[in-house]
């Protein structure tokens, strides 16, 4: 008769194997779903370098200019390239031409440094001050010009857009003749707290939109708040001011990317007119993707449109083609003229 002892070895010995097994079952299943859970961002182990290039192209199949052969040439092309590589950041210069081919020129790779100053939570690093709109008004016309914003976090999106707005709102009683929003040099950046800004002068409703393959976006203005197909991005509590007046759109061959989204928030709503040069011609929509490491694929993903519907993906010709020399006697015409 075995004693206590042995059969207690024995029914260790067991649990002991059956723990190993449910081990493996655990691990075997875990690693199965691997490429289910990395789709969420939900890594198991942290992907080779190799693997994990073959993930940032799989976040460009969606882009502008991708499709299918042009996918499967861009992932052969930057598999043969990173097949030696031995870190993250050796597969960046491969990745960085990848997402231009299958996004377009607006398109970026961001390596980690540049995605934290690129998008929120990294304060800017120009060296120089905060980014805000400014307002002046002279002779009864109220100017506020709308400069780029990249990087910055919330509060500071929030004082750009306070800046902007507020001063538009206190200006209302001595804008007699007319209002000037001036996108000159704005070569874009974040568009939202921009639109946010101006929301005293635009039309509320839908004022842009941005259009997919396969469906069409609404950019919103209502009550202050600017709006994603439905979802808040950007408040102003400062309320609007009153809808009589004209409005010129000044725009320049520096205006691009979100501030050609701006200038096209203003087409088609009565009462406005753009002056100025032809606008850069990044006029499309990018979506970032986060990888592994924190660096961003921000891709082009859509082309912007106007409330008409009108697509653009090209420098935007203003109404009244000025060089900056002629612009403000063009503007002051208009604004004089009878209506």
């Amino acid at each position: 008769m075995p004693t206590t002892r042995s059969r207690r070895s024995r029914i260790l010995r067991r649990l002991a194997v059956a723990l190993a097994a449910a081990v493996v079952l655990l691990v075997g299943g875990t690693l199965a779903a691997a490429p289910l859970l990395e789709r969420y961002g939900i890594y198991v182990i942290p992907p080779s370098p190799q693997r994990y290039a073959d993930m940032a192209v799989d976040k460009m199949e969606d882009g502008l200019a991708a499709d299918p052969a042009t996918v499967a040439a861009v992932r052969a092309r930057v598999d043969e390239e990173v097949a030696d590589a031995r870190s993250y950041g050796a597969t960046y210069p491969a990745l960085r031409k990848a997402v231009k081919e299958l996004g377009g020129d607006h398109s970026a790779f961001l390596a980690p440094d540049e995605a934290a100053v690129e998008f929120r939570g990294a304060p800017a690093t120009t060296g120089g001050p905060e980014p805000r709109p400014t307002v002046t008004t002279a002779d009864g016309i109220t100017t506020i010009v709308v400069p780029t914003l990249v990087g910055g976090d919330d509060a500071a999106h929030q004082r750009y857009v306070d800046a902007g707005a507020q001063a538009l709102v206190a200006a209302a009683p001595t804008t007699t003749r007319g209002w000037v929003v001036d996108l000159r040099g704005n070569r874009g950046g974040d568009m939202w707290p921009m639109l946010a800004a101006l929301s005293p002068l635009l039309d509320e409703g839908r004022v842009m939109s941005f259009e997919q393959r396969d469906r069409s976006l609404p950019v919103t203005v209502q009550g202050g708040a600017v709006a994603d197909d439905g979802r808040v991005v950007e408040t102003s509590a400062a309320g609007r001011v009153p809808g009589s007046l004209p409005i010129a759109v000044l725009t320049d061959g520096m205006t691009g990317s979100s501030g050609e989204a701006a200038a096209i928030a203003f087409v088609g709503q009565a009462g406005v007119r753009s002056f100025g040069q032809p606008t850069y011609g990044f006029s499309t929509a990018n979506d970032p993707r986060t990888l592994f490491d924190g660096a961003i694929v921000n891709l082009t993903v859509a082309v912007d449109a106007d409330r008409t519907g009108k697509r653009y993906g090209v420098p935007i010709v203003p109404d009244v083609t000025v060089d900056d020399a002629g612009i403000t006697a063009a503007v002051d015409a208009w604004f004089d003229a009878p209506r």
